[in-house]
């Protein structure tokens, strides 16, 4: 009994909700007249072709960056993304829009060799074809893939099974990226579909990123179904909850046919032995330094939004602000509710999922994690507006919407998810032996958790809070809805910001909104490291 009790705090913030929530979409898929209204909006064929174009190319292009960066830099373990993984997602599309807008960073290095005195005319963030909310994608995407891959190298049941392939492919002649290809890869993209449908999904109904740097004529159609969400005409809404089941089909089906191709794909491929040219020479090295730009490229947005959230006036064509001032930070201290809401609202939600999450590691059964997992691969990759929705409507019904126990649990459902997955493997894989030490000496239960096990898992333990306290922070969609008006949190503030003329205030924002996760991600280095070195 005992043991089923402590499972219940997962169960209440997690499981039952992302049930349920699923349960108060079903009604819509007999609204035959809202699917009609849906087809018939004038903008709904554009917004889909955009759509498919910025998620599939996204994918596919994080993806051959991701296999290229890992193929090429033998070095890299697990921690290396962990900054540019605690950058949100809003934060990166600010700063590229910052970058590559006509009065940006890029446009005032060219005004130096071309003379020019006024802004160029020419059209990149929120271009009609999506191609700059693809290249915030592909920049924010690909670590992580990185991550995935790198996190797989170095799993203890694969790295000894790699090690002794590695071996024999280069004493038959094979170089360390025909070796990765070839040998390594066709192994791993298999255990890479999840990852893969995560970022797939994400890139097909990202809507804050397409609010800031996204094609607004026609939107995406995620950015066209939330503006449906929002409306105050029953009919909208109607609308938008259909276009949300016909984007979630969309995603199932395209999520099928890219995983399927992908799988079979690599079967086909044929690489030759490594040939030690001097073109295949600069072509490895130029590829094992793509990680290294990657660092300087997060790097550089970082100290752009530093330096224009004090710029005060900064005129077209010159390269440095003419006037600095802390106005921007002063406006937003008068107005510290967002900060210190999404401060609690991430402490709260991830320090909640990683209790929950050790309690049932800790007292279920391995077997039991079957259902678990695939939860979490149901929360993951699902669109977080389908699930979004459910849970307002959940919430509706319970009269939790504009309230801070409404707010915590449409944050704890995705931070849930991200805290189990993290958790999942280093929990299981723990060495029994030191359970079996601790029995033989005659050690309490408790004991051997507060003084061996638990310590030895520091670094997953605090590595998984720092996860769950990103992914809080970065909330957006479900955030929105919960609040209903009544709360406001670092999300909601950037992007409300980016839609005025404020370029400092939004640069600010953006900032506050990159340091919170990269503030978590320092504490677990610091906290995490083992007793023993």
């Amino acid at each position: 009994m005992k043991r089923h009790l402590v499972t219940l705090p997962l169960v209440f913030i997690f499981a039952l909700p992302l049930f349920l929530s699923l349960v108060f979409v079903f009604p819509d898929f007999i609204d035959l007249q809202a699917l009609i209204n849906l087809l018939q909006h004038p903008q709904f064929w554009g917004a889909l072709k955009l759509t498919l174009l910025t998620g599939l190319t996204s994918t596919a292009l994080s993806l051959l960056l991701a296999i290229l960066i890992t193929a090429n830099t033998t070095s890299l373990s697990p921690r290396d993304a962990g900054a540019m993984l605690a950058v949100p997602h809003l934060a990166l599309a600010v700063g590229l829009a910052l970058l590559i807008m006509p009065t940006g960073v890029l446009a005032r290095l060219l005004a130096i060799p071309f003379s020019w005195s006024a802004p160029p005319q020419w059209v990149t963030t929120q271009d009609p074809y999506g191609l700059a909310l693809a290249v915030a994608l592909i920049l924010k995407e690909t670590p992580f893939l990185v991550w995935a891959f790198v996190s797989l190298l170095h799993r203890d049941d694969l790295r000894r099974s790699f090690d002794g392939q590695t071996k024999v492919a280069k004493s038959l002649g094979h170089g360390n990226f025909n070796t990765w290809v070839k040998v390594l890869l066709p192994q791993l993209v298999p255990r890479m579909v999840w990852p893969l449908v995560a970022v797939f999904a994400y890139g097909m109904t990202v809507v804050d990123m397409a609010l800031v740097i996204g094609p607004s004529q026609p939107p995406t159609l995620a950015s066209l179904i939330w503006t449906d969400l929002n409306d105050g005409e029953v009919v909208n809404n109607q609308r938008g909850a259909a276009g949300v089941l016909v984007l979630s089909f969309v995603i199932l089906m395209l999520s099928l046919v890219v995983g399927v191709s992908v799988r079979r794909g690599w079967s086909s491929i044929h690489v030759y032995p490594a040939r030690t040219t001097p073109r295949g020479k600069l072509r490895n090295a130029f590829l094992g330094q793509i990680w290294g730009l990657w660092g300087l490229f997060y790097l550089a947005v970082t100290i752009l939004l530093l330096i224009q959230s004090f710029a005060t006036l900064w005129t077209f064509p010159d390269l440095v602000p003419q006037l600095l001032s802390a106005k921007a930070w002063a406006s937003l201290m008068q107005n510290p509710k967002p900060f210190l809401t999404s401060v609690w609202l991430a402490l709260a939600t991830s320090g909640v999922a990683t209790l929950a999450a050790i309690a049932w590691l800790e007292s279920q059964p391995p077997r039991h994690d079957k259902i678990l997992l695939a939860l979490c691969g149901v929360a993951l990759c699902l669109p977080a507006l389908m699930i979004a929705l459910g849970q307002y409507r959940l919430f509706l019904k319970l009269g939790l919407t504009g309230t801070a126990l409404g707010l915590f649990l449409a944050h704890a459902l995705p931070v849930s998810a991200y805290v189990i997955v993290m958790l999942h493997g280093p929990y299981r894989g723990f060495d029994r032996r030191w359970q079996a030490v601790s029995s033989g000496l005659m050690v309490p239960r408790r004991r051997f958790l507060t003084q061996v096990k638990w310590p030895l898992l520091k670094g997953p333990i605090w590595a998984a809070w720092a996860v769950g306290f990103a992914v809080s922070v970065a909330q957006f969609v479900p955030a929105q809805l919960a609040a209903a008006g009544r709360f406001s949190t670092l999300p909601m503030e950037a992007v409300t910001l980016s839609s005025g003329g404020n370029r400092a205030l939004v640069a600010s924002s953006a900032l506050l909104l990159a340091a919170l996760p990269l503030m978590a991600f320092l504490i677990a280095a610091r906290f995490g490291k083992a007793r023993w070195s």
